[in-house]
């Protein structure tokens, strides 16, 4: 199983990005990041949320948390208030009635191809 560091040094090689680079760029010393890195240390919450957005990931990803290494797209980020509002809901249902739910949005969206 990854570690954070594990998960920081595969990112941060994909990226062609230099340990001293990066440290840089969130504004802490290569050694500290060295110490992430090596999962001497673990990094605070606006720290891991830095290394994160240079990184282009997610808190998420580097804790382990999902398997996916991108941020949601920004597509997904604009979703409406009532989008949201039935993902969210979709997501809590059980496998059954996600079935049904889908069969019912197949023929509601059918019987408005066909009046189209």
């Amino acid at each position: 199983m990854l570690t954070l560091g594990d998960r920081i040094i595969s990112l941060r090689q994909d990226l062609d990005i230099q340990q001293k680079d990066l440290a840089a760029q969130i504004g802490i010393t290569k050694s500290s990041m060295s110490k992430y890195e090596r999962n001497i240390n673990i990094p605070n919450a606006e720290i891991l949320s830095k290394i994160a957005d240079a990184l282009n990931t997610t808190t998420d990803f580097l804790l382990g948390r999902t398997p996916s290494k991108q941020p949601l797209s920004s597509s997904l980020m604009r979703l409406s208030t009532d989008e949201q509002r039935l993902l969210q809901r979709f997501g809590l249902l059980n496998d059954q009635n996600r079935a049904r739910i889908l069969e019912r949005i197949d023929t509601y969206y059918e019987t408005q191809m066909d009046d189209d």
